[in-house]
C-alpha cells in the first residue's frame, strides 16, 4: 500500500475528488443538473445551433458557455456511473458469498443434524438392545424358578384350583426414603391362566402375603377369605388392596399358606405362598412344611440369582 505523505499532487487531488467532490455530486446531483438545466438551456442551444451550422466556425463553440459546462459535468457523470457501477458490482459479489456462505453453513447443519441423528438413533438401539439382554436375562430367571415351583407343586400334589409363588423382600430407593417391597420371583399352578402376573410387587405389608410377612406366626396358620364375593372385595380392601385392583385378579383366592423363608437368625427375606380358590381348604401344613424345607437351600439359591439379576437391570416395570 502507498504512503499518502509520498503520493504525488494529482494523486492526492484525485484521492480528494474522489472523496469530497464526488460524494457531494451523488448528494446533489438531481438539483444541480436542475439548475444546471434552467440557466444554462439557452448556452445548450446556441452550442447545438453552432455544431449544427457549419458558417459558423468553431472558435464560437469555445466561447459557448455549454462547452464547458459538457467539458465538467460528462466526466463527473461517467466517472459517476463507473463508481455506481463497482459499488454494485461489489455489492452482487458481496451477496453472493454470503449467499454461498450461508448455503454452505446450512449444508453444514443439515450434515450435523444428521450425523447427530444417527448417533441418537445408534444409542437408542444400543440402549433397546441392552434392556433386551436385560429382560431376557430376568425373564429366563424367572422361567427357571418357575420350573422348580412346579417340580414343588407336583410334590404337594396341588390341584388345578391351588398355585405357588415365590415372593422376596427387597429395598427400593425413593426420593423420600428407601422402601420395602415384596416382589415375585416365578409362578406356577396346572391352570395356566392363574400363572399370570398382574403386579410384580407391593408393599411388605399389603395384602394377604404383607399381613403374614410382618405377622409373628411362622409356618403354623393358614388364611381364609369369605367365599362372598362382595365379603371377599370388603376383606381384600381390609388387608390395603383397593376393590378394583382385587376385581382384576385372575385367581381370586380364598384360602392361603404363607410359607416363610429365613436366612441368618431367622430374618425373613421371601415368602412362597401356596392358594387356593376353595373356601376353607385345609392345607397339610405337616406336609408342605416337610417338603419345602428339604428345599430350602435350592430356595435361598433362587432368591440370590434373582435379586442379582433384578439388581442389574435398571428399567421400569412396564417393561420386565
Amino acid at each position: 500500500m502507498s504512503d499518502p505523505e509520498n503520493d504525488s499532487f494529482i494523486v492526492r487531488t484525485a484521492r480528494w475528488l474522489e472523496s469530497h467532490l464526488l460524494e457531494f455530486f451523488k448528494t446533489i446531483e438531481g438539483l444541480v443538473l436542475f439548475l444546471i438545466g434552467i440557466v444554462f438551456t439557452p448556452s445548450v442551444g446556441s452550442f447545438i445551433q453552432i455544431i449544427r451550422d457549419d458558417s459558423i466556425p468553431y472558435s464560437k463553440v469555445l466561447e459557448n458557455k455549454a462547452f464547458y459546462i459538457l467539458f465538467l459535468i460528462l466526466p463527473l457523470y461517467v466517472l459517476f456511473i463507473y463508481k455506481s457501477k463497482r459499488k454494485r458490482d461489489r455489492e452482487v459479489a458481496e451477496t453472493k458469498v454470503l449467499i454461498n456462505e450461508r448455503t454452505r453453513l446450512n449444508l453444514d447443519i443439515e450434515k450435523k443434524d444428521k450425523e447427530l441423528s444417527e448417533i441418537k438413533q445408534n444409542l437408542n438401539d444400543a440402549q433397546e438392545a441392552i434392556t433386551d439382554l436385560k429382560t431376557q436375562h430376568l425373564s429366563e430367571s424367572r422361567e427357571v424358578t418357575s420350573r422348580f415351583l412346579a417340580f414343588l407343586s407336583k410334590k404337594l400334589e396341588f390341584t388345578p384350583s391351588e398355585r405357588i409363588s415365590l415372593y422376596m423382600l427387597i429395598s427400593v430407593d425413593s426420593n423420600i426414603d428407601e422402601q420395602d417391597f415384596l416382589h415375585i420371583f416365578g409362578r406356577y399352578s396346572v391352570n395356566v391362566n392363574y400363572n399370570k402376573t398382574n403386579r410384580l410387587r407391593f408393599p411388605k405389608d399389603e395384602g394377604v402375603i404383607g399381613r403374614a410377612f410382618v405377622s409373628s406366626d411362622t409356618n403354623t396358620s393358614t388364611i381364609h377369605l369369605s367365599g362372598n364375593n362382595g365379603e371377599y372385595l370388603k376383606e381384600t380392601k381390609a388387608l390395603g388392596i383397593n376393590m378394583e385392583v382385587a376385581r382384576r385378579f385372575n385367581m381370586q383366592s380364598r384360602s392361603f399358606y404363607p410359607y416363610m423363608i429365613t436366612k441368618n437368625l431367622g430374618d425373613r427375606i421371601g415368602v412362597l405362598l401356596c392358594e387356593s380358590t376353595t373356601v376353607h381348604k385345609q392345607f397339610d401344613l405337616a406336609e408342605i412344611n416337610r417338603i419345602l424345607s428339604e428345599h430350602d437351600s435350592i430356595i435361598l439359591e433362587l432368591l440370590d440369582y434373582n435379586h442379582a439379576i433384578l439388581n442389574k437391570t435398571i428399567i421400569s416395570e412396564d417393561k420386565i
